[in-house]
């Protein structure tokens, strides 16, 4: 099993994805965890479950937002006795460019605050479904210029976010023993992922557990398995070396983990469609 790059079906000219009245399923069997270039937004409207974004785990309720930037594994689970029920948008960050009009301000400004999870008044989450509705019918009717306002409407919910700086709730006490002892792993995970030696046996014999008991844990609470958890973070930092270093892709993939330059190569174009040589002419633009 691997971790997936999403992707949805939608028109390269308008990258826009948007689910109304998306509800958790506690039967289906425990999806890939996923991650994408792609910025999410995510409602709460009822019900309850856990949030597993990066390497925390959120208790998921009413009124709840959460904002995801690119690249960041996450992963809802819903709660059995009471699974949630969200409105979903996902956007390319491209979409919200705007002209210079002298007001510094940025409409993914939200993203930057280095928190995922927030709680809105009650008031606020009235104003937000209000556009969530617009967008909504937006979409089924199709008219001409839905697109556009479709835009207008994501802008609208971004400035009020913005605007309204919603709390950050408290979330201690509230996760359960399989997510508060993973927590505990995936934060020493992030510190050696880039280390060779780092399996499962490894990790299980540390955890003073089997590794089928915690392979199984680890997919439950996560949705991912060890081995896919550990090839996102290596991607991600491997990306993160070759946008902004000039060192080599051979020093990079050694230094993220991977086996050898060949295996890295491999992985690299099949999450992300090119070479981690193409990648890196992408990320450094035209030539002038």
């Amino acid at each position: 099993m691997n971790a997936v790059r999403e992707s949805h079906s939608f028109d390269p000219l308008f990258p826009f994805v948007f689910f109304y009245h998306l509800k958790g399923n506690p039967e289906q069997e425990p999806h890939l965890s996923h991650f994408h270039d792609w910025y999410e937004i995510v409602f709460v409207l009822d019900g309850q479950g856990t949030f597993f974004i990066d390497k925390e785990f959120y208790p998921m309720k009413k009124n709840d937002l959460f904002l995801i930037p690119g690249n960041v594994i996450h992963h809802a689970n819903p709660s059995k006795r009471n699974p949630f029920l969200c409105h979903v948008i996902l956007f390319h960050p491209a979409l919200m460019q705007s002209p210079e009009l002298g007001d510094f301000f940025s409409y993914l400004s939200p993203f930057s605050q280095k928190e995922f999870h927030y709680l809105l008044l009650a008031e606020h989450m009235k104003e937000h479904k209000e556009y969530l509705f617009r967008m909504h019918m937006e979409l089924e009717k199709k008219e001409a210029g839905y697109r556009h306002a479709l835009l207008t409407h994501l802008q609208g919910i971004l400035l009020l976010i913005a605007r309204q700086q919603p709390a950050v709730p408290e979330t201690s006490g509230k996760l359960s023993k399989s997510e508060l002892w993973m927590k505990e792993v995936l934060f020493y995970i992030d510190l050696h992922y880039t280390d060779h030696e780092l399996t499962l046996p490894a990790l299980a014999e540390q955890a003073l557990v089997s590794p089928e008991h915690f392979s199984r844990i680890f997919r439950r609470v996560t949705g991912l398995t060890l081995p896919a958890y550990l090839g996102v973070k290596r991607l991600f930092k491997a990306k993160e070396l070759l946008w902004h270093t000039d060192l080599s892709v051979a020093f990079i993939s050694d230094a993220c983990g991977y086996k050898s330059v060949s295996y890295f190569h491999s992985k690299f174009k099949e999450q992300l469609g090119c070479t981690p040589g193409e990648f890196r002419k992408k990320s450094a633009g035209p030539e002038v």
